[in-house]
């Protein structure tokens, strides 16, 4: 290992840049200063100037430079409002190392003042005034300024206006001290949709754009109701491309042309995976593709082959899982943004205290609820399993029910709220979620049960890139717990204080204790998100505190009383895919009758976030 590491630092050593061998005469650039800047700290003037470049390659000071770098340290001045300020510089030569100074005289800051004239009746102008970042009489900042015009076109554009033009000019009274900043709105007749036009496609298709327009033949025109009605369309997920052109040239009265092309109808899919814990090795495949049929293009049609393989790091235990599903869903079903879906899949899961296999039905509706951010999907499930294999002893065998075969029908509700800024990869906003199953006769099946799983997710952005996120989610299950439907915690997306599905009670088995999952579960955590820097991708780390628990029944859960740990991990995004390595230690409940009792470590290999 020390041999690879002092190779590494001779190539680095002998890529880098060689240092320059000075000779008498010779003159460089040794040091940058700043003399008066009050207002304006060093590091918001200094890294931008040619000479600083002069200054890291060594090399001698180039007057015209110097010209150049005082005209922009003014120029920044100017920019945030400090309009009498002079920038002096000189330059001293001591034994060839060169020395520039900028003596900066700051002047008195000029305080804002807005003027809006022009604005159209139907606009306040307080609601204008608010896309100006900064009260009335705050210190002057041209970019607050810059950023205002165009949401302010924005603004006008989508009351109706599609000619709207702006005039923006910052007016410096310097004696006294006031910066104003005018906007001169000319917004031209106010306009109404006219006719809407779709190429590229018709029948279904057709029909299923017109419905996800947020905007109709007669209605004000909004620019906002153009993009919204584009990203609707791209959601199809039948399209490749999505233009939509309005004719502003024909007054008051605005036609629409929407032109689109269709995306390939058949997809596949073949990828694969592996996984680490401390405990279990697992190489997984997937294998599957989709198919849109020509004559209902609303209809998708697709079919999904799962085969994964789980074995201890002696190779003992091996564990196998198998999941073929076929599927269909329907969009635009009853109505725009409904979505019906179908599935039918058989197993072959091997787990640690049985192997089940057998088949399952799925069917369910998805819509919002008035937005989309704000989802409901209400559906039935019907399987019937037989279990093999069987670890446990009685009488637990008979208390999970694995000396019978499993008919379970079932009714399934959730709701879901997702204001996050991007739902992979999130940096603020809000998750929430609340899943509902109520098992029942009337659905088919043998075991009457209710289980409730509702989740929160929240995250917060934090200067220089730092992201705060947690996560609560909490499981309960009351009446006939399907043995397949029971809580386990642990690994990467979970506790990091324990192995993937070893935060459970156990029960005595043929060759010890099996670890049978619970009724209840208590996940929860948080998480500072730092990012470092950029290797060609780019990478950080994080620092995580989780707790959780998992028992046989409610009644005896105890939030109170959770298992925690923290720990660390570093990340990686290569090509948009955020690969992590977690490193967790668990902080109490490490004795005997503990899950896991003396392992402290928990090591990880993850992709994405754990939530």
């Amino acid at each position: 290992m020390r041999v690879v590491i002092v190779v590494a630092l001779l190539l680095a050593a002998s890529c880098g840049e060689k240092p320059r061998v000075r000779k008498p005469g010779d003159e460089w650039l040794a040091s940058i200063e700043l003399i008066g800047n009050a207002s304006v700290p060093r590091g918001d003037l200094v890294p931008g100037l040619a000479l600083e470049r002069t200054r890291q390659a060594g090399r001698a000071l180039d007057p015209y430079q110097l010209t150049v770098d005082r005209d922009r340290i003014r120029a920044l001045y100017l920019r945030r409002g400090f309009f009498d300020v002079v920038v002096e510089p000189r330059v001293t030569n001591e034994a060839g190392a060169q020395r520039v100074v900028f003596a900066i005289t700051e002047g008195k800051r000029s305080r804002l003042q807005v003027v809006i004239h022009g604005l159209p009746p139907e606009i306040p102008r307080a609601t204008a005034r608010a896309l100006i970042a900064a009260g009335e009489g705050a210190p002057f900042d041209y970019e607050v300024y810059e950023a205002a015009k165009q949401p302010m076109v924005s603004l006008v554009e989508n009351a109706g206006y599609p000619h709207v033009e702006i005039d923006a000019a910052v007016l410096a009274d310097r004696q006294r001290g006031v910066a104003t900043a005018r906007f001169e709105i000319r917004a031209g007749v106010r306009a109404a949709f006219g006719p809407i036009s779709i190429a590229g496609t018709d029948g279904d298709l057709a029909e299923a754009i017109t419905g996800r327009l947020a905007f109709r033949t007669g209605e004000v025109y909004s620019a906002r109701a153009l993009a919204e009605s584009q990203r609707a369309i791209y959601e199809l997920g039948r399209f490749s491309t999505v233009r939509i052109a309005p004719d502003r040239t024909a007054g008051d009265v605005v036609p629409v042309k929407i032109s689109v092309s269709l995306a390939s109808r058949h997809e596949i899919k073949l990828g694969g995976g592996l996984g680490y814990d401390p405990v279990n090795m697992e190489v997984r495949a997937r294998a599957g593709g989709s198919y849109i049929s020509a004559a209902h293009p609303l209809w998708s049609f697709g079919a999904d082959f799962r085969p994964a393989y789980t074995v201890q790091h002696d190779f003992e235990n091996p564990q196998a899982k198998v999941r073929a599903l076929v599927s269909a869903y329907r969009l635009e079903m009853f109505r725009p943004y409904i979505r019906g879906e179908l599935e039918l899949s058989a197993d072959y899961v091997t787990v640690e205290a049985y192997t089940w296999k057998g088949p399952r039905f799925r069917s369910g509706i998805n819509a919002p609820l008035g937005a989309t951010w704000l989802q409901l999907r209400a559906g039935w499930l019907f399987e019937y399993l037989w279990f093999t294999n069987e670890q446990v002893l009685q009488p637990t065998l008979s208390q999970l029910r694995l000396d019978e075969p499993q008919r379970r029908g079932a009714y399934e509700l959730s709701l879901s709220a997702d204001k996050r800024d991007n739902s992979l990869d999130p940096h603020r906003g809000v998750f929430a979620q609340l899943r509902a199953t109520y098992g029942t006769p009337y659905a088919g099946g043998s075991l009457t049960y209710v289980q409730l799983t509702p989740e929160l997710r929240g995250y917060v952005p934090l200067p220089g890139g730092l992201v705060l996120a947690g996560r609560v989610r909490v499981g309960v299950t009351f009446g006939d717990v399907p043995v397949t439907e029971r809580y386990f915690a642990g690994g990467a997306n979970s506790h990091r204080g324990f192995a993937e599905r070893h935060l459970v009670p156990s029960a005595p088995g043929k060759d010890g204790q099996v670890r049978i999952g619970g009724a209840a579960l208590v996940e929860s955590g948080v998480e500072l998100r730092i990012p470092i820097g950029n290797v060609g991708f780019p990478f950080g780390t994080q620092v995580f505190l989780d707790g959780g628990d998992v028992t046989r029944t409610p009644r005896v859960l105890d939030p109170g009383n959770l298992h925690w740990a923290t720990g660390v991990g570093l990340y990686l995004k290569v090509f948009g895919l955020k690969v992590r390595a977690d490193v967790g230690y668990r902080l109490n409940r490490t004795g005997p009758g503990e899950p896991q009792a003396g392992e402290n470590f928990a090591y990880h290999l993850g992709v994405g976030d754990t939530y």
